[in-house]
């Protein structure tokens, strides 16, 4: 129900260098010496033994400490300094997500070396203007936080900074692959999948293949995907003709007609876009969604007025003008109208975090009410050409923003309409053409990430044959790396954590027995999928993939299969969901629940090593495989996931009462996950996160139920296990565009904030009142 996006494009990036700590003059009490050097005591015994209070706070002249006089910026962060003495220079994630090279106008000379020591770990930040505030006081909570970012730099204290404790090693050591934005365990296992996807690719293109066959399909799309040399001599020719058209048109209903013709061709060229899913109230049958004109970047990276992401945009659309055939002046011009005409609608879109709830989205139209939302063209012509006029009714997922398309939807607005349905065209198949639109492509994520080197043709071809062939490579992965009695293993497994979330449900304190009831009744009838389908799909029977040498091309293939895939959702229109399919393809590294289903689906391509590993601790792979299992469970009884019933039904199965008291949980999570540091100066969104936070908890809780069933269990694996999976490096740029678009909290984030939620932490790592991972007992949170 969402729309897929061919480039992870960007949010606003820069990091605000606000004071110091990376927090704003705040209203919390400003701290004293005295009570800056008692933290200090505290909170650096563990790194520097035996400190004393003489050797952090010097004093004036004639010994004179001033205890009760305000502490200066600059007075604190020498005192910060003294306490945690030896800092270490920052090496790999470390040196990616801090500014290391921060220089400041107001440092006085008696100060500068002691400065220029902490600027060089990367833990200070300073003003817009350059300076750091040096006479400005502090206040406990920044304080805080910069005695945070060098324990996290140290890494070597498992009370104060988990993850970083655990990971420590790797994360120093880590690397982010040429072209990639990110790198960790989920990377490196998808990695070892990838490897064992083009040892099949290879194998399968060395024999002959019999014409129509599954091997042929695979060998020659491959071969098509990588034959750069070919789309280059293409060029823009095989969109020439829809781009030709696009520009004849001199009315909306010209526009709409002449993006039917493309649709007919190629199965991508409407700017209106429908889609054919469950129907959120009625699961077993398949519905018409329309989601309106959307926009390429995500809301955030409009509406924040961030100058840099707008340059380097409009510089991305203005080389895909060009390379369409339009002068410089021109390709300018219509950039900067594409980005506007965006902006607007991204102003009417709904907030990332509204997006899942179905209160939000489920808002069904009889098909004369939606027909007549649009005065300037012909919308029933529209939906009858796209197939699509039989559905009784539409389910708008997003109100504001169609309301606002259509009426933007306007014969004023045609020259910037055309211009944004060339823009989306491009976009959607640049790849398939020459290979100047994917330097374009490559160019953007360089600017706007930080993105480093590029991946080779190799790496594309074989990226874009698992994505397009992954029906059919997926059955061969599963008869080589997976094998039936994993399967049965895994399947074991889910229904024991199936089992104690019934336990804990029964014995929870804030729900009543009628909703507990209807609860467990979602629980027995859930779905289990694990590792591959029980039955595979052929979406490509009737699709023919030609090689070069038989006429074909990579564009031309991609097409037919477009093509394909789009007639048989069409063809599903009000018919039963196939409960059958998967989302994810075999190798993947992820898993999911489908609420629609009410299903949890695990591909084999994560139920591997570290995830779930035969040679590993009992405990080392609850931590992992068994966290990530009940993490899925706990979905189905998350903010989003409760509003189905056992049958996938957003129908609601709660008492009044029951409900009340689940939001202020709900509420409750969002606060204690909320405002957390992620990297300097990035916080972490609860009210965004809150949907993976709830699962992460529901999946500890459960999982360390589990474990405590086990004779004399080893906690400290569990934890291990589970801090390890979540090990990752990026750079600031994308950690602080995650932290605006992901509904998930930042990997430390989901590692340090959950544990400090369950006293077994506590216990097997002897956490106290003076750690930085203690959280009180009462302000710890649990739902499930």
């Amino acid at each position: 129900m969402k729309k897929i996006i061919a480039l992870l494009l960007s949010s606003s990036l820069l990091l605000t260098m606000l004071p110091t700590a990376g927090l704003a003059q705040a209203a919390q009490p400003n701290v004293t010496r005295g009570e800056v050097v008692n933290y200090l005591l505290n909170a650096a015994d563990d790194y520097n033994p035996g400190i004393k209070k003489e050797d952090i706070l010097k004093g004036y002249g004639k010994g004179d400490a001033k205890e009760d006089q305000y502490v200066s910026r600059i007075e604190a962060l020498i005192m910060l300094s003294r306490a945690f003495s030896d800092l270490p220079e920052p090496k790999g994630n470390d040196l990616r997500i801090s500014n290391t090279s921060a220089e400041f106008t107001d440092v006085p000379k008696w100060a500068q070396d002691e400065i220029d020591k902490l600027a060089a770990t990367g833990i200070i930040n300073g003003y817009p203007d350059g300076k750091l505030g040096a006479s400005d006081h502090i206040t406990l909570e920044q304080l805080n936080t910069l005695a945070n970012r060098i324990m996290a730099l140290k890494g070597s204290n498992p009370r104060d900074d988990y993850y970083e404790f655990v990971n420590k090693e790797w994360l120093n050591a880590s690397t982010i692959p040429a072209g990639e934005m990110t790198n960790g365990v989920f990377n490196e296992l998808a990695k070892v999948n990838e490897e064992r996807v083009k040892a099949i690719i290879d194998e399968i293109v060395k024999k002959p293949q019999q014409a129509g066959s599954m091997e042929q399909k695979i060998a020659d799309f491959y071969k098509n995907t990588l034959d750069v040399e070919h789309r280059n001599a293409q060029g823009i020719k095989p969109i020439a003709p829809y781009l030709a058209a696009i520009d004849k048109a001199t009315s909306i209903q010209q526009l709409f007609d002449a993006t039917i013709e493309i649709e007919n061709a190629m199965s991508n060229g409407s700017i209106l876009s429908f889609s054919i899913s469950g129907d959120a109230k009625n699961s077993n049958v398949n519905a018409l969604y329309f989601s309106g004109l959307g926009t390429t970047l995500d809301k955030n990276s409009y509406v924040s007025g961030d100058e840099k992401t707008k340059k380097v945009y409009t510089n991305y659309l203005t080389n895909l003008f060009k390379l369409s055939g339009a002068d410089e002046k021109s390709a300018k011009a219509q950039a900067e109208a594409m980005y506007s005409f965006e902006k607007e609608l991204a102003a009417a879109t709904m907030d990332i975090q509204d997006q899942g709830n179905v209160n939000n989205f489920y808002n069904p139209y009889a098909k004369d009410k939606f027909i007549a939302l649009f005065k300037s063209f012909d919308m029933a012509k529209m939906m009858k050409e796209l197939h699509v006029d039989k559905a009784d009714k539409v389910i708008v997922t997003d109100v504001g923003l169609v309301k606002k398309s259509a009426e933007l939807l306007t014969d004023e607005n045609i020259d910037t309409l055309k211009t944004y349905t060339k823009a989306l065209l491009l976009m959607s198949v640049g790849g398939l053409l020459s290979e100047d639109f994917s330097k374009a492509g490559q160019e953007f994520q360089a600017e706007m990430f930080g993105v480093e080197g590029e991946k080779t043709n190799e790496e594309i071809a074989l990226m874009t044959t698992k994505a397009i062939m992954s029906d059919y490579l997926s059955q061969e992965f599963a008869e080589r790396y997976f094998t039936k009695e994993a399967k049965a293993d895994v399947e074991q497994m889910v229904k024991e954590f199936i089992e104690v979330y019934k336990e804990r449900i029964k014995n929870l304190d804030w729900m009543s027995e009628a909703t507990k009831a209807k609860a467990i009744k979602k629980l027995d009838k859930m779905t289990i999928k694990i590792g591959y389908p029980d039955q595979w799909n052929d979406p490509l029977s009737k699709v023919t993939i030609k090689s070069y040498e038989d006429g074909g091309s990579l564009f031309d293939n991609i097409i037919a299969i477009v093509k394909a895939n789009k007639a048989n959702s069409v063809a599903s229109l009000g018919k039963p969901v196939d409960k059958n399919s998967w989302m994810m393809s075999v190798y993947d590294v992820n898993a999911y629940y489908n609420p629609l289903n009410n299903e949890i689906v695990f591909p084999a391509g994560i139920l591997q090593a570290p995830f779930y590993d035969l040679n590993a601790k009992h405990e080392t792979n609850l931590g992992a495989i068994g966290m990530v299992i009940a993490h899925e469970i706990s979905h189905a009884f998350d903010n989003l996931g409760s509003a189905y019933d056992e049958n996938g039904n957003a129908v609601d199965w709660w008492t009044p009462e029951d409900y009340k008291k689940f939001q202020e949980k709900c509420e409750q999570v969002i606060a204690y996950y909320d405002g957390v540091e992620v990297i300097p100066g990035v916080y972490n969104n609860g009210k965004l996160t809150v949907s993976e936070n709830i699962a992460d908890l529901g999946g500890m809780a459960a999982s360390l139920q589990v474990l405590s069933k086990t004779k004399n269990p080893d906690y400290k694996a569990y934890f291990e296990g589970y801090a390890t999976i979540w090990r990752t490096t990026m750079n600031k740029e994308i950690a602080a565009y995650m932290s605006t678009v992901d509904t998930h909290s930042a990997n430390k984030v989901r590692v340090n904030r959950t544990v400090s939620s369950f006293p077994e932490f506590y216990k097997a790592y002897e956490v106290t009142e003076k750690d930085a991972m203690y959280v009180a007992p009462e302000d710890r949170v649990s739902i499930w």
